[in-house]
Parts: structure tokens; sequence; C-alpha cells
């Protein structure tokens, strides 16, 4: 039987004699001993053994890894000779820990070992760089470690036990890829010598006092049985934390919940206090109507110690019966529970233990079960009873407020028809005066033009001749003629504008026409005081469209005024347009009107103090007349600046186009 063997002590090498020696020698002699074969050992590298058994140069080659692609070359037996893993060995003070340190580092592996293919997944899966140097054997890799010709090597664990610390080498916490150790025999066993391998072996592992037990002490010098896999103490490590951090987790989970309980025991007791407490009836009744809470407030307001008042019907206790309006109560609570949505805020009146009526202002919620059934409800309240005897006065105050009003307004109905009656009576009575003034002045009017008329006649000798003082007796006549129906015909003129019967007839004409004809009229006077007369139009040519009868007596009266309170000196007309509004200014060198009695000018019958008034007549109807004209009839205003002792100017501004009305004169000239 031909084995190979090379150096991986203590699994399997040479001794210093030269014989082969190590664990997989001592059992394979031992099983050979049991089986009658002859060994004969052919020495090289690992990578030489498995050439050999592939060419079938040898029958066995100890300690292969089973692998895969392994086991398409060679055939193995079942049981396990050893367990192994594969570690990392570095030159002490490394300071290779981990994986991660790896990274960059030169590391010797046996060529063509299981290890090199696991190890190049490990590397890739870190992410790390290295790079991988192969040797033959193990003491190789150690002595190029030792020598800095590489940084680490990866050896398995028997191999490094025995040699590293010989070699100045030290052990790193970089284990991986743990197998089982076997023969392997050349493909299909031919010879059958892998189910003699397991029998056998079965046989020395259940035996303690076998060769295979004796081979491992004496070659690894410890208790191989008893002695744990560094996985199993990596498992151990790792329940161990576990275990701890249960125990942590649990710890700190029971004092989060305890914390909590005290939470919610803080807080229930704070709810308890805030609701016994509260300012308002908090009450809890259930579907039978008797009472279940009533917090401290309630059992105050209502008079009920709490041991009086739960389990006691709500009817008869803090809700009466009937209200004092004669409502009755007693199917409220009912009500409330069949159509909760209706009453979830309701007003009723209630008892108190000493039978005083109030009324409170209900808030119900109702606790319902999972099947929609009423549990209970939640009522809070509060006392509005001084807030209903108040609304109950303001009902009586507003009822008896309303008769008032009704009253008030009957009397006022009375009144206004009254009013209106005797606004009706005046408006005739006015009517009446305007043709009493119109008849009486038409009247007047017809003896005064006679007079006149009759006095010009005789004053020109058409009657024959009088003497100087029956000449200045009619023209005293004359005079107070001509002044009684000037006086008449304002007086007409302003009750006809009073009276509404006057409105405006617009025709186009010139301005200047109407100044020209008012000049006109006061040519002799003008000529008699020596006045110079300017007048301005502004432009030259004023096309107006208004009542030119009514614009002719408003220019006329100030320029009469003009005239006669100006005894030298200039008087100027100026016209000008000021937007669709016509302005004439008439102003005088007069005597001017003091400033206090400017506000009275355009009143009726005001005639100013002044040197002249007794020279000057006039009915004091004259600026009062044109007021009446400018503003009710062609719908302007007038105004007036005086410098008293210097002069006046009188303006008046109307609209340019006034639309047409027909002058409705009813009353008699």
């Amino acid at each position: 039987m031909k084995v190979g063997v090379y150096e991986n002590a203590p699994k399997v090498f040479t001794s210093e004699s030269g014989k082969p020696s190590g664990i997989f020698i001592d059992i394979i002699e031992s099983i050979a001993k049991s089986e009658g074969w002859d060994l004969r050992y052919v020495a090289g590298t690992f990578a030489e053994g498995l050439d050999r058994l592939t060419r079938g140069e040898i029958d066995l080659m100890p300690d292969v890894a089973y692998t895969s692609d392994r086991d398409k070359l060679f055939a193995f037996h079942k049981v396990a000779v050893l367990s192994s893993w594969s570690q990392i060995y570095a030159a002490r003070g490394s300071g290779i820990r981990s994986i991660v340190d790896l990274n960059g580092k030169r590391i010797a592996v046996l060529e063509r070992s299981v290890q090199q293919e696991t190890f190049n997944r490990l590397t890739n899966g870190f992410g790390i760089q290295i790079t991988i140097i192969t040797a033959s054997d193990y003491k190789t890799m150690f002595e190029r470690v030792a020598r800095g010709e590489v940084d680490a090597a990866i050896t398995n664990r028997f191999y490094g036990l025995m040699h590293a610390k010989k070699a100045g080498l030290e052990d790193t916490a970089i284990i991986f890829e743990p197998s089982d150790l076997f023969f392997a025999a050349t493909r299909n066993d031919p010879k059958r010598l892998l189910n003699s391998i397991d029998s056998r072996l079965s046989d020395l592992k259940k035996d303690s006092q076998s060769e295979y037990y004796a081979s491992l002490k004496r070659w690894t010098s410890e208790e191989v049985r008893f002695k744990l896999p560094a996985w199993l103490q990596i498992l151990g490590l790792v329940l161990g934390i576990a275990l701890l951090l249960s125990l942590a987790g649990s710890f700190i989970l029971k004092h989060q919940v305890d914390t909590r309980t005290r939470e919610l025991r803080t807080s229930e007791q704070k709810y308890r206090e805030l609701v016994q407490n509260a300012n308002s009836i908090i009450l809890r009744w259930n579907r039978a109507g008797e009472i279940t809470f009533l917090n401290e407030f309630g059992q105050n307001f209502f008079g009920y110690s709490e041991a009086e008042i739960l389990g006691r019907h709500v009817v008869g206790t803090i809700v009466p019966e009937s209200e004092s309006t004669g409502r009755d109560l007693s199917p409220l609570m009912d009500e409330i529970c069949a159509r909760p949505e209706e009453f979830e805020n309701n007003i009723n009146e209630n008892m108190l233990r000493n039978g005083d009526r109030v009324w409170i202002s209900w808030t119900n919620k109702i606790v319902k079960n999972n099947a929609g059934q009423v549990l209970e409800i939640l009522s809070i309240g509060s006392d509005i009873t001084e807030r209903k005897q108040t609304e109950e006065e303001l009902d009586k105050h507003r009822l008896h407020l309303e008769e008032m009003v009704n009253e008030r307004t009957v009397e006022l109905k009375a009144k206004q028809t009254e009013l209106e009656a005797a606004n009706n009576k005046l408006k005739d009575l006015d009517r009446l005066k305007s043709m009493f003034i119109a008849s009486m002045s038409h009247e007047l009017r017809t003896p005064l033009n006679s007079i006149i008329g009759f006095t010009g006649i005789i004053l020109q000798g058409m009657t024959g001749e009088i003497n100087a003082e029956q000449r200045d007796q009619l023209q005293r006549v004359l005079k107070a003629g001509k002044h009684l129906l000037a006086l008449i015909t304002d007086v007409i003129d302003i009750s006809k504008i009073e009276a509404g019967k006057i409105e405006a007839y617009a025709e186009e004409f010139p301005l200047d026409s109407v100044i020209n004809d008012a000049l006109s009229e006061l040519k002799l006077p003008i000529k008699e005081k020596g006045l110079e007369i300017g007048v301005s139009m502004i432009p030259e040519k004023i096309i107006l469209k208004t009542d030119r009868k009514r614009l002719f007596q408003c220019v006329l009266n100030y320029l009469s005024n003009a005239v006669k309170y100006s005894e030298k000196g200039t008087i100027t007309i100026l016209a000008e347009e000021k937007g669709d509004k016509m302005q004439i200014k008439v102003t005088d060198t007069g005597i001017g009107i003091k400033e206090e009695d400017l506000s009275r000018l355009f009143q009726s019958f005001i005639r100013l103090d002044s040197n002249l008034r007794m020279t000057v007549s006039g009915t004091g109807l004259g600026l009062y007349l044109t007021k009446k004209l400018a503003t009710e009839v062609l719908g302007g205003e007038v105004s007036v600046t005086s410098t008293y002792g210097k002069g006046s100017t009188f303006m008046l501004s109307i609209p340019k186009n006034l639309r047409n009305k027909t002058d409705q004169e009813i009353l008699p000239q």
C-alpha cells in the first residue's frame, strides 16, 4: 500500500530519524496493522502527493480536506480523521488582529491547498487587496514570515499550535474555513481501502484508550477530547453577549415599564383631581337612569354627599319630574338614550336637595359598547340660572318695550296724519295767500298804472298849464306811484317763485344784448352821475341758452344797485366762461358794505344803513328777488365781496345751457 507523505507536523511529517510520523501516520499504521496492509511511504510536497494520487502512483494521500472539486478527482471515506480550521499567523508585534488589517499584505499559503481558494473568497468579500505567495510546505512559510519576506502565513491549527511559538510567530484572531480531514484514495477506490478506514476509524474514536487518542495526545500534548473548538468558543461568547444584552434589555424594559406606570398613575391622579375639583358638574349615569358618579363640585352644588347620591335615579333627585313651565321631564332620560344626537347639548330645569329650582346647561356624551348599546351617559353641566332669569327679565322688558313702541307708533301715525292735514292746510293757505297777493297786486297795479299814466299826461301839459307847486306835487305822486308799482311787481315775482309757479324758459341769445338792454334802462342816471361803464366779455361773443327775461332782471338789479350807491367812479361788468358755467361780475366804486352786513344782503326787506339811504329809493326786495331767480329759476348762485368805502363786487354764476321749460305763469300779471 503506497501512502504519500509531506511535511505538515504534527498531522504528517518526517521525523528527525527519517521515519514518517504524525497523527495520520499513527492512525493508518494502526488500521494497516488490523487490516494486514503493508505500507510503503512516498515523500514529497502536498501538491506532489496529490498529483501522484491522481496518476495512481500512490494509493492514499493523508490530510486532505474534502471539496467538491477534489471529489471529482479523488475518493474520500466518510468518517473524518480530524477536524481543523485555517488560521493566520504573523510575526509578533505585526499589528495584524482582524481581516481588515491584511489589506495590502503578502500572505503565504500552501500550494494547491484548499485554504488558498477559501481565503481568496474571504478577502474578496471584504474588498481588501492581498498578495498570495505559495509555498510547498508550512515550515517554509513560517520561515519566510520570520524573515519578513511575507507578512503572514495560513496554516491549519495543528501546525500552528506546534510550530508558531518556535518560529517566533503568534496566532491572530483571523480564523476561517473549518473543515474535516480525510485520507484521499484514487478515483473509485479500486482497492476498497476507504470502507476499511471508516470502519476501523469509527472503532478507534469510540475507544478513549485507542491509538487514535494516544496519537493526538502525543503530538498535540493536550486533551483533545475536551478542548472546545474555537468556533464553539466564539459561539459561546456570542451567546453570552446576547444573554447579557437580553438581560440589559430586560432591565431597561422593566425600567421603562415602571416609569410609564408611574406616569400613568400620576396622570390618572391628576385627572381625578381635575374632575373632582372642576368648576363644572360632572355626572355619569347608566341606562337605567342611576347615578354612578358625581364629582365633588356637583355634590356641593346639589347638596348631596357621594354616599347619598350614588345609585339613586336621576329623576326625583337632581331632575324634577316636571319643570316650572309644566314640561314633563320623566321621559327625558329615555329620550336622551334613544336619540343622543338631539340631546348632545340640552338645557333643562334641575332641582337642589332643598327643593330650589335651577337651570343647567348640559353637554351629554353617550358611551356605547361594541354592539352599539348605550352603557352610560357622561353629562357635564353649568349653572345658568342667573342667565336664565336675566333672559326672562329681558323678555318681559322686550315685550313691554314692544307694547310701548306700538303705542308710540300709533301716536306718531296720528301725529303724522295731523301734520299732513296741517301741511295740506298750510299749502292751501299759501296758495290762497299767493293768489290773494297776486290778485291784490293785479287790482293795485291797474289803478297805479292809471295814476302813473295820467300824472305823466298832466306833467307833460297835455291837460293844460300847471304851476310850479302843482308840478312838484305831481312829480311826487309820479315817483311814489312808480315806487309802489316796482314794489308790487317784486312781490308778485317772489310770490310766484315761492309758489313754484315760475319755470325757466330757455332760449339762445347773446349775452351782450342783455347787458346792453340793462345799461340802456339805466342810461339817464348813469349820465346824470357821470359814471364810467366798462364791459369785458371773455370770449368777446358769448351765446347763452337760458331764461333771458329772468337773467335780465338779475343783471338789471345788480347794475341798478351799483348806480344807486356810486356817486362817481366806474362800474365794470365782467363776463367770462367757467367750464359749463357763465360768471357775471358787476363791480362798482361806491360806498361799499361793512363786513358784518354782508350776510344780510340777500334777505327780504333789508336795507342797510348808509348816508345814501334817505336819498336812494328802494323796496329791500331787489337782491332777495335776484337770489330767488338765480338759484331757483336759473339754477345758479350769487355772492358778493365788498370793501367798506371802496366799492363792491356782486357775482352771478349760472349754467350756460339750461334745459328748456315753459314759463307757466298762471297767475295774472
